[in-house]
């Protein structure tokens, strides 16, 4: 009965954890959207920068949250711990101090978008493994962001305007973090016949 009881307890934390991380993938798309359609909204950042930085610390406890939810394949929260510290700190600055760090801010989102990028890339290949049917949209948009992020640094290291760009960034972060968590943790309902296949084909290697 305890047992029982510990499965439902922690099948509600990685159910609660799912959502959550979800609707932070959808905060951030949303205010990459705001960024990326109005970037010239107010000249001093101010606005622009406290909306990175909301956003960022949402999505940062969110991930935090999801990698302690002991969700069985670690896949949409394997890295989110380190990520997710990242996030909240330079969330944090960002609120605190949103125009006096407006020169960091294109370099930080771009590494936070590479960083994102690579790691959901590399789930993704994983996921493949574990039966995940739409794997390839997870990589796609996580080599999407990649290349965002690439092309993100190089114009501010040539300090050219990157507001829109920024927001075309943290869209895609919000996109492939959707993907990935819909994903993923739907597949860890179908636990038993994964792991029959994954075992089928160990045995016949």
């Amino acid at each position: 009965m305890n047992q029982q009881n510990n499965k439902n307890i922690n099948s509600a934390i990685v159910k609660s954890a799912k959502i959550m991380h979800l609707c932070s993938a959808v905060i951030f798309l949303v205010a990459g959207l705001i960024l990326a359609l109005v970037p010239d909204f107010e000249d001093s950042g101010f606005f622009r920068n406290t909306v990175v930085g909301v956003a960022s610390i949402i999505i940062g406890v969110t991930g935090i949250y999801g990698y302690f939810s002991n969700d069985m394949y670690r896949l949409a929260f394997q890295l989110d711990f380190a990520l997710g510290i990242f996030n909240v700190i330079f969330g944090i600055l960002m609120i605190i101090n949103p125009v006096q760090l407006s020169v960091l801010l294109p370099t930080a989102v771009s590494i936070l978008t590479i960083l994102d990028g690579t790691n959901k890339s590399q789930m993704a290949l994983e996921g493949k493994n574990f039966g995940i049917s739409k794997w390839y949209w997870v990589l796609i948009s996580a080599v999407l962001e990649i290349a965002v992020g690439i092309v993100l640094m190089i114009l501010a290291y040539h300090e050219l305007d990157v507001r829109a760009w920024m927001g075309v960034a943290m869209g895609l972060v919000g996109v492939t973090n959707f993907w990935t968590t819909m994903y993923t943790v739907r597949v860890r309902r179908n636990t038993h016949q994964i792991l029959s296949a994954f075992n089928d084909t160990e045995n016949k290697s």
